[in-house]
């Protein structure tokens, strides 16, 4: 494979400031890639991979050079370990491991100048270094050079080996490897004044063989409509370009591209010439046509219809991840989604192995984020979140407001939560806006529409509309009349706007403000920008079916442009030693950071730490601030660090923090016995029991008094546990609960308010209106006059005080209470909830009159079975002839005397 120019070096003792660029001497680094990475997959014999068991076949397949033998489970068989194209089959249940073990692939490195380089360095064709750049690698080597090769998401780093007779350096990297973003650079060693330039790349991945046959059909963009580009999150060298004269795949940044089709039999010339969106994924390339999602893999091309759990029509839009997810750590048994795909009424995720789940619909939302049910709900844009768990939905309500409003919805796939962010915009009667999100902990997005961009940052506490710098004008009018064709966001937050006459705008994340670039091509030529991951973008120049890459750069013409303007970048140094994307911390570890920022007296600048889940992530903060001849410099070290004590926890995987605290039960009503009401009546109250409005039931043992612990959040986000002043009531009117400090025993100096005094003053009221921080009034002041009786339950909860709720002792039930912050002193908002809990640990005495009665029932029957059974014998032996077993004398001697008769006859 190819190598390619890196760029010119700052170099000289000179360069300084931006403005000398352009005389500045430098050298670059040239790479080639020996060999070539590989992919892997796995199929059974059902396509959609619904039957994963012990009796499923799965067929392994490894494209590449560098396979050497599958690892597999050692409770799985495989026909041939050493064989690319294996069967597999795993008789155990469980979890099991499989991946194919690979060679590593080889990195040659030399440098090069560009002002003398041979033009197969130039053009990427060179495979081993000519004499001038020999010789250079040389000197270098001698002054002790030595490149590094470093990943960007993992920040793992592999070291050289030199070779200084042939005048390069070997670097050996993984073959399978997702973190394919790198860095290479190395000492900071001068030659003739000349540095080699910290080098930007990106390891290829192998081209998928997406074969055409002579009869497919092109698939195109419907005619004249713009060209879009795709490329994947976590390999930015593979992308998409669709266009109206086709679509084209590449694996390598379009040095080499090749053009994907459909088969005839499946799609006609109008579909195919009808692509509206695409998407690439792990395993193949969706297609959104006519409302209907295809997916195209190396082998096949079909429809993404019921038989996978999606829509036969009817789809808006598909969507795949902007940033890449790779590193996040899921929870155990989860993970992420790769593709959303969405109707105006349902999303969908989508997974690898082409499954796809419906996780909700917007009547369901309207339930879950508590919007009106009876407004009209539709789903516009989908997007994945700042945080890559969170999948993130643009609605459109109609009926919510007095006119059509966007919301913004949000869906934690590792907890399985739905949230409405603190989000709304006026929109227009018709039609969406299209989003996207920058990586960061705090959501940060932005969203457009053909004339307008709209930036929401840090959880949209600043937003607005994206304004020229200078001008004070929209982009259409800048760029006369034009309309937006392009947004592009890349890793360091720069981003460009271009317009359909090739004007570009550029402005940086969090920036309220857009700069305008010089004109760079002419309105006629069709071009896309492309993402370059050195902080420069790519041009493609489209042609019909050819496409030519070139080089944009966008930081020197930032800097010329900006270059006469009176403003100043507010610091003058700011570093941090931040140096990894994810940090895991075990049980008692902790991780610490510093961060320095040098500015100009009287600016005030600062650090700003932004935690996501603040609940699990602690952290401690020192700052050291330091003044001199006008110049300010502000340390901070920060820690971070869990504290959570598990040691009482049977299981401490469950003990983290969640929002979903138990099972539903199947129950969905329960009586309240008429008695216990506060207006008893002779008839049992049934209650409905709303699982979506009360949530999980509580259990709660009937001897412990409860205290609950109320916690302040401000959205999803975790503020303080309150510890002011509360009252509760139950819902329904239950009555059978009571309390366990009197107003003495709680050291009130006067009769503290109840439920029973409120009601009297409020008799045509509400228990919701009667009694709250509007007219709440502390026992714990003195008043002249009568103190009262102080020998009443004090009905008053507090999160320090021993007050608690206690429970019938003679059997459970359910209560739902709503519970409200009283002091006034808290907050100016109503602050209320509502929770429900279940009592238990009750054995019930049983009732004796219904004992005695069962018992006497008992006794009757099995006496009426004994008088039934002896007057029946009675009868059987009264039928029976009796014959006495014991003759008498007078029978004795009847007998001798008839004996001796029949002798004397004889």
């Amino acid at each position: 494979m190819g190598g390619g120019l890196l760029g010119p070096l700052l170099g000289g003792p000179m360069a300084r400031a931006p403005e000398l660029l352009w005389g500045a001497r430098g050298l670059a680094l040239l790479w080639w890639l020996c060999g070539c990475c590989g992919i892997w997959r796995y199929k059974t014999n059902v396509e959609n991979y619904a039957l994963l068991t012990t009796r499923t076949t799965i067929y392994l397949e490894y494209e590449g050079p560098s396979f050497v033998e599958w690892d597999i489970s050692t409770l799985c068989t495989v026909t041939n370990k050493s064989s690319p194209t294996a069967t597999l089959n795993c008789p155990v249940p469980g979890i099991h491991k499989i991946r194919p073990i690979v060679g590593n692939e080889e990195l040659i490195l030399w440098i090069y100048d560009p002002e003398n380089a041979e033009p197969s360095e130039l053009n990427h064709s060179a495979t081993s270094p000519p004499p001038n750049s020999k010789t250079l690698s040389k000197q270098f080597w001698n002054l002790g050079q030595e490149p590094v090769v470093q990943t960007y998401f993992r920040n793992t780093k592999y070291f050289a080996t030199a070779f200084p007779e042939l005048g390069f350096w070997k670097i050996n990297v993984p073959a399978m490897l997702d973190d394919i973003i790198t860095n290479i650079h190395g000492k900071a060693i001068a030659f003739q004044d000349c540095f080699v330039l910290d080098s930007p790349f990106i390891i290829s991945r192998p081209e998928e063989p997406f074969p055409n046959n002579v009869s497919d059909n092109s698939l195109c963009s419907p005619a004249g409509s713009e060209p879009y580009i795709e490329w994947s999150a976590c390999f930015p060298t593979t992308a998409l370009l669709l266009s109206e004269f086709g679509t084209f795949h590449t694996n390598d940044g379009f040095i080499t591209y090749k053009e994907i089709k459909a088969p005839s039999h499946i799609l006609d010339f109008d579909l195919s010439h009808n692509v509206t969106d695409i998407v690439l994924t792990d395993d193949g390339i969706l297609f959104l046509i006519m409302g209907t999602v295809y997916k195209r893999e190396s082998n096949r091309f079909f429809k993404l219809g019921p038989e996978y759990n999606l829509p036969e029509t009817g789809i808006t839009g598909i969507q795949s991840r902007l940033w890449c997810s790779s590193e996040y750590p899921v929870q155990s048994g989860r993970k992420l989604s790769t593709v959303a795909i969405w109707t105006p009424s349902e999303q969908y995720l989508g997974y690898d192995g082409n499954v796809f789940i419906k996780i909700t619909d917007t009547t369901k939302l309207k339930r879950v984020l508590d919007l009106p049910m009876a407004a009209s709900l539709s789903i516009g844009t989908v997007c994945y979140d700042s945080r890559p768990s969170e999948v993130s939905l643009l609605m459109a309500c109609v009926g919510c407001s007095s006119s059509r409003v966007f919301y913004l919805s949000a869906y934690n796939e590792d907890r399985d939560l739905w949230v409405l962010r603190d989000f709304s915009l006026n929109a227009p009667p018709q039609g969406f806006m299209q989003m996207e999100f920058v990586y960061s902990a705090s959501p940060s997005m932005l969203m457009w529409n053909k004339e307008k961009i709209y930036y929401s940052y840090k959880n949209n506490t600043i937003n607005g509309f994206v304004i020229v710098s200078g001008l004070n004008q929209t982009l259409s009018e800048v760029s006369r009349g034009s309309t937006i064709h392009q947004l592009v966001i890349d890793y360091f937050g720069n981003t460009v706007i271009k317009m359909k006459n090739n004007m570009m705008i550029f402005f940086k994340v969090e920036m309220k403000d857009a700069v305008e670039l010089p004109e760079w091509e002419k309105k006629s030529i069709n071009i896309v920008l492309y993402l370059n991951p050195s902080g420069n973008l790519y041009m493609l120049f489209i042609n019909g079916s050819s496409i030519h890459r070139e080089d944009y750069p966008l930081k020197t013409e930032m800097f010329s442009y900006i270059h006469g303007f009176q403003d100043i970048c507010p610091y003058v140094v700011f570093k941090h030693s931040m140096d990894l994307n994810v940090y895991y911390l075990d049980m008692g570890d902790e991780v610490t950071f510093w961060a320095q920022i040098v500015y100009m007296e009287n600016l005030g600048l600062s650090t700003d730490v932004e935690i996501y889940r603040p609940e699990l992530l602690m952290q401690t903060t020192y700052v050291d601030y330091e003044i001199a001849r006008g110049i300010c410099t502000k340390n901070q070290t920060i820690k971070f660090y869990h504290k959570m004590d598990y040691s009482l926890e049977p299981n401490y995987t469950e003990a983290l923090p969640s929002d979903i605290t138990c099972i539903k039960h199947n129950f969905t009503t329960y009586k309240i016995p008429g008695e216990y009401l506060w207006d008893p009546t002779t008839e049992d109250l049934v209650v409905n029991y709303d699982w979506d409005k009360y949530g999980c039931l509580m259990d709660l043992h009937y001897a412990i008094p409860f205290n609950p612990d109320i916690a302040l959040y401000d959205g999803s986000t975790f503020v303080k546990t309150v510890e002011a002043n509360f009252i509760l009531w139950e819902v329904h009117g239950r009555s059978d609960y009571s309390y366990n400090s009197s107003m003495k025993q709680v050291g009130c100096l006067r009769e503290a308010q109840t439920w029973i005094s409120m009601l009297e003053e409020h008799e045509n009221s509400t228990l919701d209106e009667i009694w709250g921080p509007q007219n709440y009034r502390s026992c714990f002041e003195s008043e002249l006059g009568p103190l009262g009786d102080l020998n009443q339950l004090y009905q008053i909860l507090n999160h320090s005080g021993y007050n608690s709720v206690i429970w019938p002792t003679e059997y459970s039930g359910i209560y739902v209470f709503r519970v409200k912050i009283v002091d006034p002193n808290f907050s100016f908002c109503d602050l209320n909830t509502i929770f429900a809990v279940r009592t238990y640990g009750i054995v019930e005495s049983p009732n004796i009159g219904k004992v005695a009665g069962f018992s006497i029932l008992i006794l009757s029957i099995f006496g009426g079975i004994l008088v039934i059974s002896y007057f029946r014998y009675v009868k059987i032996y009264r039928a029976l002839i009796y014959v006495d077993p014991l003759p008498s004398h007078d029978q004795q001697d009847q007998t001798r005397k008839t004996a001796h008769e029949l002798k004397k006859d004889q």
